[in-house]
């Protein structure tokens, strides 16, 4: 080291000896040599630099001989000295590179030695080096499931690693086990690709979410860890398969129980994640009902305290569910968070994904048809798959599986997101959710589309953008045309505009088999027209409601929102049906003056209040009544005897059964003949 200020004789005379060599170049080259350039050529400025590069002295490389093999790698002064060389040398396999004044040559113990010797005085010579170490393509880690081909598929097992180009991403970047990314789920376990790589559990109960009691894992259902092995599974340990965030860690929150969570519950799980600073979460979790305002403002609080939430868009085939549509504004716009849907392997969007106006982007989710999937690691014991989906044992205890859904899309995104933050730790929330619509792939020139969003994931193309790289399939806007997958500036995002909506539903009176059709009515918040589903023993025709068969029948009043509003939590209303009991009047015959029997068959079980009325011409004149249990399909009877002088008038009897559960009333009636009695002389 010198001291400050300090000049070194030698290198000052070295110094020296360059500026006159440099002064006599200048003083050498012609005045007329830029106009003597062919009028075709692109005039040149300034000094041309010589692009020969320094190299080791051949002397260092003499005790290495070792290292070359049989074959050398000479740099030439100039190409012509070429012949000279094999001469001298004997060289009898050369490949000239003229290109860049070397030659490779194949050469034996005794021609290297002689070469390195003899190379440093040789002025025919710039350097001698060894072909240099092999260099494997910049492709897949060593996990096996990356190269290990499914023969079912003829793909690798982790075929959505190469489809999402992860590893150019992780060719740029590591990732950063310093950046943790939450999975609020049913637990995570410590299977074997996730070993050192979950920073801690916890469990959500009545007193919010505390530290696990289980340090093996707390997945009671298997999904939170398939989850969390796309996330964070261990990547190039020559083991299993590899996550999607390079050296990034978990922290697992098992929330609900078996698959169902609570607004409440995540929102507790949200909010202890947000306190240990967790930069990144992932919800694979959602219904098609908005979210409660306990979660709304457990995201909001989340959000603005730097948290990136990436939620699956869910797997209905219909709109974006909540809370992923909580994440994104309509249309593609700059947001705090990422709703995901899933492709297939061809990059279609699969067909139970939801959609919509609130989707950002798609990612691999599905391979293609029933009961196939993407890779995951699972715990020994899940409940994933019912039968249809492959799970199988792998090495060293591992268990392996394909599962299909936007669940383990949403996590793919998510490790991206841990790796362009790795790349930039500067950026905020936003502008990581930016850079990844802004580097999916899409065609050129085209911008948000309600199927795929702002595309398909390409972590390669976002991670480069994060290093301000030009970014492979990275589509840029044609002047004038305005794609809000590519949002310039620091201004925050804006959460989706919709307002909510609610539905006002009466209760419905129970009804029996034979009541007639009747209107409902219910009205929403917003003014928007309501529609109608029947469930169970009932159909509904607009607002028209038909009992089919004795029974419940739901009926549910909903409202699916607009542009402006949400759609509203659906209200149902549910009424029973009880089998009518109806009579049947049969026509009586008799004789006048005579005891009559007035039959009457019924339709149905229970205890009824039974009248009989006989009328005359159409007034009363005869009231009979009972009490009691009838039987369906059973024949009953009362007497009633006849007046004698009836020869002329019109009779009937009507036979009236209420019911009490409910109170209804059913009449039938029937005439009665009744023939003149024949007097005896």
């Amino acid at each position: 080291m010198f001291e400050e200020g300090s000049v070194n004789p030698t290198i000052n005379k070295q110094l020296a000896a360059i500026c006159v060599a440099l002064a006599a170049v200048f003083a050498f080259v012609p005045r007329s040599t830029a106009a003597a350039a062919p009028a075709s050529a692109p005039p040149k400025s300034g000094l041309q630099m010589h692009w020969f590069h320094s190299h080791a002295s051949v002397r260092s490389l003499e005790s290495r001989e070792s290292r070359f093999g049989s074959k050398a790698v000479i740099g030439l002064e100039s190409m012509r000295a070429l012949a000279s060389l094999k001469a001298t040398y004997g060289f009898e396999s050369v490949r000239a590179m003229p290109a860049l004044h070397a030659a490779e040559v194949t050469v034996d113990d005794t021609q290297l030695h002689e070469l390195l010797a003899s190379a440093p005085s040789d002025p025919r010579v710039r350097y001698v080096s060894p072909p240099g170490p092999l260099r494997h393509v910049l492709n897949l880690p060593s996990d096996p499931l990356l190269q290990s081909v499914d023969p079912n598929t003829s793909l690798p097992y982790e075929w959505q690693f190469a489809s999402a180009h992860l590893e150019r991403a992780l060719d740029l970047t590591p990732g950063d086990a310093k950046i943790q990314v939450g999975v609020i789920d049913t637990g995570v376990d410590v299977v074997p690709d996730l070993e050192g790589k979950i920073d801690a559990l916890y469990d959500v109960d009545s007193f919010g979410a505390q530290p696990s009691g289980s340090p093996r894992g707390n997945d009671d259902f298997g999904h939170g860890t398939a989850v969390a092995s796309l996330i964070a599974a261990a990547s190039g340990d020559d083991f299993g398969m590899a996550g999607f965030g390079g050296a990034a860690h978990v922290v697992g929150v098992h929330a609900g129980a078996r698959g169902s969570f609570t607004d409440s519950d995540v929102a507790l799980g949200l909010a202890k994640l947000d306190e240990l600073g967790v930069r990144i979460v992932n919800l694979s979790l959602g219904s098609s009902f908005p979210s409660s305002p306990i979660l709304v403002d457990a995201i909001h609080k989340a959000a603005s305290d730097g948290m990136l939430i990436v939620a699956a868009a869910g797997n209905e085939g219909r709109k974006v569910s909540w809370p992923a549509a909580d994440l994104q504004p309509a249309d593609g716009g700059r947001s705090y968070g990422l709703a995901v849907g899933a492709t297939n392997q061809d990059g279609s969007l699969a067909s139970f994904s939801n959609s919509g106006t609130h989707l950002s982007l798609v990612a691999p989710g599905n391979f293609a048809g029933d009961c196939s999937g993407v890779l995951v690691a699972l715990p020994h014991t899940n409940m994933l798959g019912d039968g249809c989906y492959p799970q199988w044992a792998g090495a060293g205890g591992a268990t392996y599986g394909y599962i299909a859904g936007t669940s383990f899309s949403s996590p793919e995104v998510a490790g991206v997101a841990a790796l362009v933050w790795a790349a930039q730790p500067g950026l905020k929330n936003y502008q990581v959710a930016d850079i990844i619509k802004q580097a999916a792939a899409r065609p050129a020139g085209a911008g948000w589309n309600p199927t795929t969003g702002c595309g398909q994931l390409d972590a390669g193309a976002a991670v480069e953008l994060a290093l301000s790289r030009p970014a492979f399939r990275w589509a840029t806007s044609e002047p004038g045309f305005a794609d809000p997958c590519s949002v310039d500036g620091n201004d925050p995002a804006k959460w989706p505009a919709e307002q909510n909506q609610t539905i006002t539903f009466g209760t419905l009176a129970d009804r029996t088999t034979a009541d007639p059709a009747f209107r409902v009515h219910a009205t929403a918040s917003s003014g928007l027209p309501v529609a109608y589903q029947a469930t169970e023993s009932c159909e509904v025709d607009g607002n028209v409601v038909h009992v089919t068969a004795a029974g419940l029948c739901a009926i549910t009043a909903v409202q699916p929102g607009n542009s402006a509003f949400n759609p509203a939590f659906p209200v149902t209303q549910v009424f029973a049906i009880t089998d009518a009991i109806v009579p049947m009047a049969m026509p009586a015959f008799g004789k006048a003056g005579a005891v009559v029997k007035l039959r009457y068959r019924i339709r149905g079980n229970s205890t009824v209040k039974t009248t009989i009325v006989v009328r005359r011409n159409g007034a009363a004149v005869a009231r009979l009544s009972r009490t009691g249990e009838v039987e369906s399909g059973r024949v009953y009877g009362a007497a009633w005897r006849s007046p004698k002088a009836a020869s002329k008038a019109r009779f009937s009897f009507c036979v009236t059964v209420v019911d009490r559960q409910p109170t209804r009333s059913f009449t039938s009636c029937a005439p009665i003949r009744l023939e003149r009695a024949v007097s005896r002389r």
